[in-house]
């Protein structure tokens, strides 16, 4: 008995060890989590912060791109320049250059490309890609170039001249400045973020704009490089980015090191700026985190020891504790049986929700079940009624060439009624396929109703599910020993191609003709003993386009109708007015489901106690193009016949 009980407190001890061990490992895990994810939102936001940086350069270019072409549009709109005298706008010209600051030059061009400069003799710039773009109407700025005039970098900003602010014709001319880059490298330069950054700009083309390498700068007798064919493949990497217009910030390997390159395109030019930042620029403001990363795992080991030390006490309160719960398990039992009273009361509470989520989890393993031989069965049916058309084909044949065939096959041919088996045959056929497809609709309600079901949305013909619906049903509308027939009367409407869950809304046709079918049964059954000259049992079916957008379908009884108790309830999951074993209240609540959520639409009815019963259906008839959102189908004042 002793080493009983001096195994099973080395069992509890190893346990209890082993428990310790196990939160160490999820604190540990759970902090170093935390850490992963703080540490990677803190550097994001430092990365957003230096990309704003650059972001503030690029505004600076932008801002004073735009000054440029407003000055130049301004001065297109002048009577002197819309002259296009060159004796009489040189003079203006020249004052405007000293007025404007950033511009050395300026010029103008004809159509035929010829150009006049203040300063400097005429040329033909009609090659020009910025005279080009002007001629075609657009205010534009160029890539760096080497000026004619001044054989300096230069870039040119270049705009149309109009015909009296007629923008709808070609340009009578056009006017560009021309304008040094070192307003660009003073603000290129100007980006900082700390020590060792540096930025520069791209043209369109890739090449250098501003640069703090000279050797890859535009020079007078050396064309500047596209970095697009840099040796280094990360440099390459970048300009291609900046030359897609892409805008981010990046970790590259630059000269040896992790360096952030945050990019971005600017506005008023086709060029690119970027800010080169070294790795421990931004990085080393994480210090503190890890600092108190490491503090924070200090703390937990240190919480370990002392959860290790307290199991040790709190071995020795157990012992105590266990003694006063024994004592108190009799005082408790009284309390228990209260209790496990009011517990039996709340499960009889939760038996019914119980039950719904397990007829739920049954109706889509039935599905799950039948679907299988039903497909099977279906997709053979084709190839069956293909043979039997061949055997029957080559029957013909024989009976066509061989008109007088042997006694033997004669009187077999005349026992089984040949003729009759070739006509009775096809129509077999055609019964079971009628067959196995209402068994795969009902397979196909039961997986709606388990919301297994994800159809896709398909374009149809309204009046051809109404009408498959109505052939499924024929064998009921027509007459009987025991009932008269159904007159289904037609009132079709011009309606477009509707987009919908084609199978889901023949469901919903199925549900309601069967309702209507079986209100009709009951009328004939409670009216039999009436006059002969009551009006027979109708189905109304009509369809027209309501308002721009929507379809409406009214489907009308002239049954016994019901009383306004009954409508109330109508598409509630599982109520139903049929004998128990004949109805499941199923058929209408999901009918509403499918016209309310899955087609956003509304499902209706009218009746009235002994006249009849109308259910309307309204649905859009572009559903792919509605937002995601809702049905919005009302039930108020709602009903059906009696039997749903």
């Amino acid at each position: 008995m002793k080493s009983f009980k001096e195994v099973s407190k080395s069992q509890r001890n190893f346990l209890m060890r082993l428990l310790i061990g196990g939160i160490t490992l999820i604190v540990s895990l759970g902090a170093y989590h935390s850490y992963q994810v703080v540490r990677s939102v803190m550097l994001e936001s430092l990365k957003k912060n230096a990309f704003l940086e650059v972001q503030q350069g690029g505004d600076a270019i932008d801002r004073w791109l735009a000054s440029l072409k407003v000055h130049l549009e301004t001065l297109a709109n002048t009577d002197t320049v819309r002259s296009l005298n060159w004796a009489m706008a040189e003079p203006y010209l020249k004052a405007e250059v000293l007025r404007f600051s950033d511009a050395y030059a300026l010029a103008m061009a004809k159509p035929n490309g010829w150009r006049n400069i203040t300063g400097s003799p005429p040329a033909n710039i009609s090659d020009h890609v910025y005279f080009q773009a002007a001629m075609a109407g657009k205010t534009n700025v160029s890539d760096p170039l080497i000026s004619h005039a001044t054989q300096v970098p230069t870039i040119v900003v270049a705009t149309p001249i109009w015909k009296a602010f007629d923008t709808t014709s070609s340009p009578k001319g056009e006017i560009h400045t021309l304008v040094r880059l070192d307003r660009i490298a003073q603000v290129v330069d100007s980006l900082k973020y700390g020590d060792n950054s540096y930025a520069f700009a791209l043209s369109s083309k890739g090449e250098a704009i501003a640069y703090p390498n000279p050797d890859l700068l535009l020079k007078a007798n050396k064309p500047a490089p596209s970095l697009l064919q840099s040796k280094d493949e990360n440099l390459a990497a970048i300009a291609l980015r900046m030359v897609n217009r892409q805008r981010g910030i990046e970790l590259f390997p630059i000269d040896g090191t992790q360096k952030y390159v945050a990019y971005l395109p600017l506005k008023e030019a086709n060029w690119s700026v970027a800010l080169i930042i070294p790795c421990e620029n931004i990085e080393s403001q994480l210090r503190a985190l890890d600092i108190i990363a490491f503090v924070v795992a200090g703390l937990a080991v240190t919480m370990i020891l002392v959860l290790w030390r307290v199991q040790a006490f709190e071995q020795r309160q157990l012992k105590k504790s266990n003694e006063l719960l024994e004592q108190r398990i009799k005082e408790r039992t009284a309390e228990l049986s209260t209790t496990l009273e009011q517990l039996q009361q709340s499960q009889l509470r939760l038996i019914q929700s119980e039950k719904m989520s397990a007829l739920g989890s049954l109706v889509a393993g039935v599905a799950h079940e039948i679907n299988n031989p039903v497909n099977f069965i279906y997709g053979n049916i084709a190839h069956a009624n293909e043979y039997t058309e061949d055997l029957l084909n080559l029957l013909q044949l024989y009976q066509k060439h061989y008109p007088k065939p042997h006694r033997e096959v004669e009187a077999y041919a005349d026992a089984i009624d040949v003729e009759f088996l070739a006509e009775d045959l096809p129509k077999t056929l055609s019964s079971i396929r009628m067959g196995a497809d209402r068994i795969r609709q009902i397979v196909l309600s039961l997986r709606n109703f388990s919301r297994l079901d994800q159809a896709e949305i398909k374009p149809v013909d309204i009046h051809e599910g109404i009408d498959s619906t109505l052939l499924i049903l024929q064998h009921r509308l027509k007459q009987t020993t025991d009932r008269p027939g159904v007159q289904v009367i037609k009132d079709y409407g011009d309606l477009p191609l509707v987009e919908c869950y084609a199978g889901q809304l023949n469901q919903v046709f199925m549900n309601i003709l069967s309702n209507a079918l079986d209100a009709l049964d009951e009328r004939e059954a409670q009216c039999c003993h009436l006059a002969s000259d009551q009006a027979p049992a109708t189905i109304r079916i009509s369809t027209q386009r309501y308002g721009k957008d929507r379809i409406r379908i009214s489907m009308a009884d002239n049954g016994l109708g019901m009383p306004r108790e009954v409508q109330q309830r109508i598409f509630d999951p599982f109520f139903t007015t049929k004998p128990v074993g004949k109805g499941t209240g199923m058929g209408m609540s999901i009918s509403y489901q499918i016209i309310t959520e899955k087609h956003h639409g509304s499902l209706w009815c009218e009746s009235v106690p002994g006249e009849g019963t109308t259910f309307w259906i309204e649905i859009p008839i572009e559903l792919s193009q509605l937002p995601g959102c809702s049905g919005h189908g009302f039930k108020g004042g709602v009903g059906a016949s009696p039997d749903a």
